[in-house]
């Protein structure tokens, strides 16, 4: 197994789940964006020092669930301050960017790290920023889809012309190209939609999953995403090692349970406060039938009550002593796992508490882990 350190950015500082008044903030932090920005820099130069594989940063735009919304510039800082750990965001939203704008800015990082990125991609789920960017958001998929086409055409291609539903252009030289031809790895956020497994499978892309290892393909299936991927890539005469299955999980530890859960479980209930507060309008939407591409949303697994139940530990992650944390990934990996990204900032950790965790998780979680 592979561990990247994720960082996401989570600002608590204005606490707008909390506006209404209904519920009370059981995680008083305010943090600046400067702590948030400065932190997430120590704590990458750190994961490189404690022999993680990766680093990885979010795209969101108008919340503090992040307030990484220029995720590009900040891991082309990565790179300058690094030089062995792979490097990646996850994910570019799609849909939001011109393709051609993209692929440049994605193909720049590779060129600076020597080699070193992951395309991490998805279509986005909070429908506040495809608003405010002015967005269809039932077109996503349409939007992703037409977007990758172009995207990995002008990393393998010095020159281009296109003519698609979106996008129409006359033939231009697209440069920089990657370092890593004929593009570097992609890997496509596959959370609720059998639709996007049947897009990572068909391109050979590895997956992001979130709660992806629970929930079912479909409401009168038992198989979850990770077993429908799996089982395709498999029987498309893919070689088992040559499957990249990601499982993204909130991670603490500490010397035992109980302080790990002191330190995170305030943080956790504000950050899930939040998801709720930021995923009901495409959940409320979807139920009523009314947004298509995102039908699997209608019974969300991270604000639909019972499936938050029916998560357990799942829906907490990776939490604890170095045991209890070794037993958590043994599991995911039984479940065809092959990397674990450790969200490491969750709710505005400070740059002393990542620290203490992830040198914890480094000495006595990953050796587990590597042969």
């Amino acid at each position: 197994m592979e561990f990247g350190c994720f960082f996401v950015g989570q600002r608590p500082l204005l606490h707008e789940q909390y506006a209404d008044g209904h519920r009370g903030n059981p995680n008083p932090v305010s943090r600046t964006d400067s702590d948030v920005y400065h932190d997430i820099l120590k704590g990458a130069r750190l994961a490189e020092e404690l022999g993680f594989d990766s680093v990885w940063i979010a795209e969101h735009a108008f919340s503090e669930h992040s307030i990484i919304s220029s995720p590009h510039s900040l891991l082309a800082a990565i790179a300058a301050q690094t030089q062995r750990v792979k490097l990646g965001v996850a994910c570019s939203i799609v849909p939001w960017h011109h393709p051609l704008r993209l692929a440049q800015d994605l193909a720049t990082i590779d060129v600076i790290s020597e080699g070193r990125l992951i395309v991490g991609v998805g279509r986005g789920y909070q429908k506040q920023e495809f608003d405010v960017y002015e967005v269809d958001m039932s077109e996503s998929r349409e939007r992703f889809l037409e977007g990758m086409d172009i995207a990995t055409k002008a990393w393998s291609q010095e020159r281009l012309a296109y003519a698609g539903q979106f996008y129409n252009f006359p033939e231009v030289m697209v440069i920089p190209r990657p370092l890593q031809q004929p593009h570097p790895p992609i890997w496509m956020a596959v959370t609720h939609s059998p639709e996007s497994v049947d897009i990572a499978v068909r391109n050979r892309w590895g997956i992001f999953t979130v709660g992806s290892t629970f929930f079912p393909a479909s409401p009168e299936a038992d198989e979850n995403l990770i077993a429908l991927y799996r089982g395709k890539m498999l029987a498309d005469g893919v070689a088992p090692d040559d499957i990249t299955v990601v499982a993204v999980r909130n991670m603490y530890v500490a010397e035992t349970d109980e302080e790990a859960e002191a330190i995170l479980l305030p943080r956790l209930q504000w950050a899930g406060d939040l998801a709720v507060y930021l995923r009901s309008p495409v959940s409320n939407l979807a139920r009523a039938g009314n947004l298509r591409g995102y039908e699997h949303y209608a019974r969300d697994p991270f604000i639909d009550p019972e499936l938050v139940l029916k998560r357990g530990q799942e829906a907490v992650g990776a939490m604890g002593s170095p045991d209890t944390v070794t037993a958590h990934l043994r599991d995911l990996q039984a479940r065809g796992v092959t990397h674990f990204l450790s969200f490491s900032d969750t709710g505005g950790l400070s740059y002393a508490e990542m620290e203490k965790s992830l040198r914890l998780f480094a000495e006595r979680v990953m050796p587990h882990f590597k042969s």
